[in-house]
């Protein structure tokens, strides 16, 4: 019995130290203080993304940056001379740390030493607090000061004076509400008695006696009956004309109340953070683990389009291939339903031809309609230009989840795309989008509330029929950004009518279409390349065998030489002694990533002069990816599933824009 559970209770604690990797991970890079690590020679190693806000500095700036040069050399002897590696720690140092640009920025760090079992200090972790506010703060209390002093008997806060002693012996009043004590209590009382040991022990290292004074130290107090209250003190020391210490005169303010909501807020934003976090974390995985497989599926639908085929198979494949792309197409706006709602996504605007998308979805959905002896048909209006601008790739998953539901929903008889012209300008064209059925319907009570999320006008039918609920929301969040409007009209048992217009814009074109065939733009022998696009020297660093087949492939197509690395430590042993024109590189590989390997590349081609294009050619393709490869060192960037067109673009233009360079 021992035996069996034993697993069990190891399985738990690997996933409960998974678990904990992830937090302290997720606190990490969301700490709202700048956090640096360093290595046993005293050079940062790991910092957060508050570290590089703070001193204005990037990561080129401060890896391998020795933590000394973010100090004067005064306040860095200084820091010495607390001998912080004996200690181990030292909590609140109210220092100076140099930002990039020059300017000196006021902190308070504490600094913990890292030590391995033997005692060897191997490193440290320092987190540094930006205090400009507080030095503010004092300088403004030492301004009035004097005026503290007239006013004391009538202070809201608890004011103590000590002698050479430090005894207390004057207060005010508040001071013994504050307390709850009396005057003989608090005569010639040993400060030190107020704080509780580990408090006062603080506060007597931050040697206010030689700096003269401490202002809004959050600490804590006893008051007689024993309970502990939060306080924020300050302290000026008090000395005569020739330096000698009088004694001191203290302000005490309960903060107890503030410290209590404080830390009820501070659990609030912790929480949201990490809630936040783990759903973008899940956003992204998700849409990388997608990808990746929808890599291989396009690839090969493409490659084998690009082989000898008799017209039904081509048709089958090209009906595939068109399926895949919808596919594709939903998992992304499934995604960016939540970046919809935050009005985070960006509508393309590029040539749509309407009756190609039109015929493609219905004709894809055909077998589905016919297995149910259910008919689709469209029609087009041909007042409507050929190409209007717009968003192809929204438009089409529209179009894709209306026609669907409407099979889905129906028995029997057809389903019905039309599109027709509303109305036409020198600038506009809005369009009319009517689908069609004769199915089921939807009943009164419903109705209103069909484009909702998650409501339960989808309760029933998700139940009988699936689905997420999730469609006709997206649709109407889709539509509503290209310009448009969306409704049904809907009787229960006779079917609906889902209508949405579009306003586009539109491109004139100066000469008709030939009606002979047009070949595939992508298949080998079609694309003509520049001359110093020819030949090329590619290094492909990508650690799934699939999909380096593919992209061989594909590139290989144009004539040339393709040399495949499986992580980024091998391209980097290989850029030794070989040298290539162009290197595109995946970014989630074993040893060393493409962003890792991009960066050693380019600081060593600082001490070379040369510079090889990199594009990253990878399966993380959320808002925001392309910024941060460029950001790292590369030059382009081409998301997963491929798109041969685009990744032929990026690499001649990054090749031609070289040589111009």
């Amino acid at each position: 019995m021992s035996k069996a559970k034993a697993p069990k209770v190891e399985e738990q604690l690997e996933h409960n130290l998974i678990e904990s990797k992830q937090l302290f991970k997720i606190v990490f890079e969301h700490s709202p203080s700048a956090i640096t690590v360093t290595d046993s020679e005293e050079r940062i190693v790991a910092w957060n993304p508050m570290a590089e806000k703070m001193l204005g500095m990037t990561r080129i700036d401060l890896f391998n940056r020795p933590v000394s040069s973010l100090y004067t050399p005064q306040e860095w002897k200084r820091m010495r001379s607390l001998n912080i590696r004996h200690r181990g720690m030292l909590s609140n140092i109210i220092t100076k740390v140099i930002c990039k640009d020059g300017s000196l920025l006021d902190v308070s760090a504490s600094i913990s030493v890292l030590k391995d079992i033997k005692g060897k200090v191997i490193g440290s972790i320092g987190i540094l607090n930006d205090i400009t506010r507080e030095k503010l703060a004092e300088h403004q209390m030492r301004e009035s000061e004097n005026k503290l002093r007239i006013i004391l008997d009538n202070s809201a806060a608890a004011i103590t004076m000590t002698d050479e002693k430090e005894q207390i012996v004057s207060w005010n009043s508040f001071s013994e509400k504050l307390l709850g004590m009396g005057p003989d209590d608090l005569l010639l009382r040993p400060i030190h008695s107020l704080y509780p040991e580990e408090e006062w022990k603080r506060i007597r290292s931050l040697n206010i006696r030689q700096s003269g004074f401490m202002h809004h130290l959050e600490t804590k107090v006893i008051r007689k009956d024993g309970t502990v209250i939060d306080v924020d003190l300050s302290v000026n020391i008090l000395k005569d004309d020739q330096g000698k210490i009088l004694g001191s005169v203290g302000m005490l303010q309960d903060i107890t109340e503030r410290k209590r909501t404080q830390e009820l807020l501070l659990q609030a934003k912790f929480a949201a953070e990490e809630a936040n976090s783990a759903k973008s974390v899940f956003l992204a995985k998700m849409s990388h683990e997608v990808r990746t497989p929808m890599n291989a599926i396009i690839g090969m639908i493409d490659l084998t389009l690009d082989t000898p085929l008799n017209e039904e198979q081509k048709d089958n494949l090209k009906v595939a291939k068109d399926a895949a792309d919808n596919l594709l197409s939903l998992i992304n706006d499934i995604l960016d339903l939540s970046r919809a709602q935050a009005g985070k996504v960006v509508i393309e605007e590029i040539e749509i031809n309407v009756p190609d998308i039109i015929k493609n979805v219905c004709k894809g959905l055909m077998i589905l309609a016919r297995n149910k002896g259910v008919d689709v048909i469209w029609s087009i209006d041909p007042a409507i230009p050929r190409l209007l601008i717009g968003d192809p790739v929204r438009l089409r998953q529209v179009i894709v989840n209306l026609v669907n539901n409407a099979i889905k929903f129906t028995h029997k008889g057809k389903v019905q795309a039309n599109v027709k012209l509303k109305s036409l300008t020198d600038k506009d064209c809005e369009v009319i989008f009517e689908i069609i059925d004769n199915g089921i319907g939807i009943s009164p009570k419903n109705l209103p509330h069909i484009f909702d999320v998650f409501t339960d006008a989808h309760n029933t039918t998700a139940r009988r029929y699936g689905g997420t609920g999730l469609g006709l929301a997206i649709c109407k969040k889709i539509v509503e950004m290209m310009r448009g409007s969306i409704e049904v009209e809907s009787i229960e048992g006779t079917g609906s009518t889902f209508r949405f217009t579009i306003l586009f814009g539109y491109k004139i074109e100066m000469f008709g279409a030939s009606g002979a065939e047009q070949r595939d733009p992508t298949a080998a022998g079609a694309r003509v390349l520049p001359a110093e696009a020819q030949n090329l020297r590619i290094l492909l660093a990508e650690d799934n065998t699939v999909n380096q087949r593919i992209a061989v492939r594909i590139l290989e197509k144009l004539g040339w030489k393709v040399t495949t690395v499986n992580n980024g430590q091998e391209a980097l042993d290989i850029l030794i002694n070989q040298t290539f024109d162009v290197i595109l590189m995946d970014d989630n590989m074993p040893l060393i990533s493409g962003i890792e390997a991009a960066q050693v590349i380019r600081r060593e081609e600082k001490q070379t002069g040369q510079h090889v294009p990199i594009i990253a050619m990878t399966a993380n393709a959320m808002a925001g990816d392309r910024e941060r490869y460029l950001a790292s060192g590369m030059d382009g960037y081409v998301s997963k599933p491929i798109d041969r067109n685009l990744l032929y673009e990026e690499i001649v233009n990054l090749v031609t824009q070289r040589l111009k360079n």
